[in-house]
């Protein structure tokens, strides 16, 4: 990959970006934020939320100056990463010529789009979810584990969703219809509207596609965990690899408060039926009144990631979503157990204000 201009001579209001221990570089405007601009040159660079929460695009600055946005000793780095150099690119403007060290994907960035949608499903889940589906008025391409932002029409509110579906199976063919679990959020503009009737047939615009959390090449068996509507880049990403690796297996440790949340979702029933042989479903619940008829496991998510689940921590590759101080939680469980921290990808769901 060279995303470079063609001449020698980079132009004086632009950096130079190389790649530690390769012959990659891009050039990018000075005072220009590291990841959105090498993401607009189509740039497969580690991200997911974009806005310093999540840690996906952290990279170890070798040299070079760069101004940090937010201040990083408060970001998901860890005090070694910081010792270590390394910095978020989401919030990083680029102030000289740089050499970082980042490993940057096989896959080109996709174009984010701007679509017309109509509201063809509306279903109330359990757990103040709401089920939506959304008819395209333009095909849509997105890898699994990516997000848009939604917005109504009319509205300048726009919050973000993961897609529920994997993507269509034929290369190069966009989605003509799209979902996800939208979880009420009290007081906020977005899903207090979505909430207070079915909304079928309205129209809401889509941004998108954001995000890289589902790549991950080889055939390995994968490992997602999920507590509530973080459930639904996880199925995304369970249908594309279960769908593309014939002889993978997927283990999707699931947790909600209610027993009653389990099931509620129709991918998740179809997905279970659809590869009964290899994926395995471990559910938990957190929160289920004492004396209930619910028989299986009870607890912290993280207490059904032991020796006993039946995985190869060694060689897995992970996928975990969810609420922050949960995904933190499973990521500390799971490098104890001796998950690679390069296969482990992460969505740290926050809410985005009201």
């Amino acid at each position: 990959m060279d995303a470079s201009p063609s001449s020698a001579a980079v132009a004086a209001n632009h950096c130079r970006i190389r790649i530690a221990g390769s012959e990659q570089h891009f050039d990018i405007g000075s005072n220009e934020v590291l990841l959105p601009a090498a993401l607009a040159l189509g740039i497969d660079y580690p991200h997911n939320c974009r806005v310093g929460t999540c840690g996906s695009c952290k990279t170890r600055l070798v040299s070079g100056r760069i101004s940090p946005m937010v201040d990083f000793a408060l970001s998901p780095l860890s005090n070694q990463e910081l010792r270590d150099g390394y910095i978020l690119a989401c919030q990083a403007k680029v102030r000289s010529d740089l050499e970082i060290d980042v490993r940057l994907g096989a896959h080109a960035a996709l174009p984010e789009r701007r679509i017309a949608t109509r509201v063809v499903q509306w279903r109330r889940l359990p757990g103040d979810v709401v089920d939506l589906r959304l008819a395209l008025e333009q095909p849509l391409q997105y890898h699994a584990g990516q997000y848009c932002t939604l917005a109504v029409s009319g509205s300048f509110v726009r919050r973000s969703y993961s897609f529920y579906d994997a993507p269509p199976d034929v290369a190069g063919e966009g989605a003509r219809e799209v979902g996800f679990l939208v979880k009420r959020l009290p007081g906020g503009a977005f899903s207090e509207w979505l909430f207070s009737e079915d909304r079928s047939n309205a129209r809401i615009w889509l941004h998108g596609p954001y995000g890289r959390m589902g790549i991950e090449p080889g055939a390995r068996d994968s490992l997602g965990v999920a507590g509530g509507t973080g459930l639904a880049p996880i199925l995304s990403i369970a249908a594309e690899r279960l769908r593309s690796l014939p002889d993978a297996r997927f283990t999707l440790v699931y947790g909600v408060r209610r027993a009653e949340e389990l099931l509620a979702s129709q991918a998740l029933l179809d997905l279970v039926a659809r590869y009964s042989g290899r994926l395995c479903l471990v559910p938990i619940v957190s929160h289920e009144p004492e004396g209930s008829h619910y028989a299986g496991a009870r607890g912290l998510i993280t207490e059904a990631l032991n020796d006993q689940l039946g995985v190869d921590y060694a060689n897995v590759v992970s996928y975990i979503c969810g609420g922050r101080p949960m995904v933190e939680a499973v990521e500390r469980c799971l490098q104890e157990l001796g998950v690679d921290a390069h296969r482990m990808h992460a969505d740290k769901f926050a809410p985005t204000g009201i």
